[in-house]
């Protein structure tokens, strides 16, 4: 193992999300949660080989089928990446200039980006201090005659609390859109997140459970006449010219249309090699997240006797998948804080801890396009002492140890200083 100097390694990321290799460390944070097994390489080789068609064929249909399956949809589109998914759903909420759209300010930025894109102004949600996921009161409170959705995002692999959601927008008439980019394999009470509200969006990144060669992602729809309209969005209005033609390639081979009303469509395809990948992975997903579950169990137990810091807490019957690890640390009573103690993790224990997710409000992306007023006393106070271990799946009890270790020792030194 390296021998750590007091010097801070000398970094060099082609990665600003902190993932990735460098030098220096005991323990880094991977870019990828695994590595690709032979069945799924063999999967994008077959494709590579025998597909006549690269795009919009038979791997996509059956990938869609394998995903509604799994988490019991009726309506699955796959697309190019969450992201674009998310866009999907505020195209078919039909968001636009003079609507509101809820956002917990607590996410990546791709729950928010979409909504702000289509002319949508973000209002910012607050998060639970318990479960750290969108506050269904906030949420309430929050809500005004011009509210047209609320994205539900269950991040971190927790899931929201969707049975306290749902009744209060049914109650407000407002869409429902659920983030589950990190929520694969996420249910409540067995129901898999994904299939409570009106639309839902999953992410096959390369920094997810799941991955379809790095991007990819997943639209679940509910209602059956919007889902006639998805292909046809999805893939720039391209559809066949119906009825008897003189000649098959009079007045062309296909046609192009709109698919929704007033609405330019999009390109927003994946590939049939990603498809084929996914189909495959699928079958690993619940035995990856259960190797995840066992990581946090360890860590939970090797951490029950250091109360400067907290984990998130999971609602009864809810299935926690452990997509990031995040902890809070709360030194106030021997006045320290989050960077003090990662001053100690990273420099003098290697342990390449991070801070994700800026409340979003504070980016300067939102405050320039006018989506930096938020009212977030939670966030705004629980925020500044969160971080993030290195995580994937397949950490060793080793790794872990010397994580646990390096947080009591690290906090013990922060005491007694």
């Amino acid at each position: 193992m390296t021998t750590m100097t007091d010097e801070q390694p000398t970094e060099k990321l082609s990665d600003p999300s902190g993932r990735g290799r460098v030098d220096g460390y005991r323990i880094i944070f991977p870019q990828r949660q695994h590595s690709y097994t032979e069945e799924e390489i063999a999967a994008v080789v077959d494709v590579m080989r025998n597909a006549e068609g690269q795009t919009q064929g038979p791997y996509l249909e059956q990938f869609e089928a394998d995903f509604a399956a799994f988490i019991g949809a009726d309506h699955a589109f796959g697309v190019s990446n969450c992201t674009n998914a998310l866009k999907l759903a505020g195209i078919f909420s039909d968001i636009g200039p003079g609507d509101e759209v809820i956002v917990p300010a607590y996410t990546y930025c791709a729950s928010a980006i979409p909504f702000g894109d289509l002319g949508a102004t973000i209002v910012w949600a607050d998060i639970d201090p318990k479960t750290w996921t969108i506050d269904p009161e906030d949420l309430r409170r929050k809500i005004s005659p011009r509210t047209k959705a609320v994205v539900a995002v269950h991040l971190l692999g927790i899931p929201c609390d969707m049975k306290a959601i749902m009744p209060i927008a049914r109650e407000h008439g407002i869409r429902v859109i659920e983030d589950c980019a990190q929520a694969m394999d996420c249910t409540i009470d067995g129901q898999h997140v994904g299939t409570f509200g009106d639309f839902a969006c999953f992410s096959f990144h390369a920094a997810k459970t799941m991955t379809t060669l790095g991007e990819g992602g997943m639209f679940i729809v509910q209602d059956p006449e919007i889902a006639k309209a998805v292909p046809g969005i999805r893939h720039n209005g391209l559809t066949a010219f119906t009825g008897a033609r003189e000649r098959y390639w009079v007045p062309a081979m296909s046609n192009v249309d709109e698919f929704w009303p007033g609405q330019w469509p999009q390109n927003f395809c994946i590939g049939e090699a990603q498809c084929a990948l996914g189909s495959v992975q699928l079958r690993s997903i619940i035995p990856n997240n259960e190797i995840l579950i066992e990581q946090d169990r360890k860590i939970r137990a090797a951490l029950a006797d250091v109360p400067e810091i907290s984990f998130p807490e999971i609602l009864p019957g809810h299935r926690y998948v452990v997509h990031q690890y995040v902890l809070h640390f709360d030194g106030s009573a021997f006045g320290r804080n989050r960077n003090d103690l990662l001053d100690l993790l990273t420099a003098k224990h290697g342990v390449r801890a991070i801070v994700q997710y800026h409340p979003l409000y504070r980016y300067p992306l939102f405050t320039k396009l006018g989506a930096a007023e938020h009212d977030c006393p939670v966030l705004e106070t629980w925020w500044d002492d969160s971080f993030s271990l290195p995580w994937w799946c397949g950490v060793s009890d080793e790794e872990i140890a010397i994580m646990t270790d390096a947080i009591k020792e690290s906090i013990a030194e922060l005491k007694s200083a």
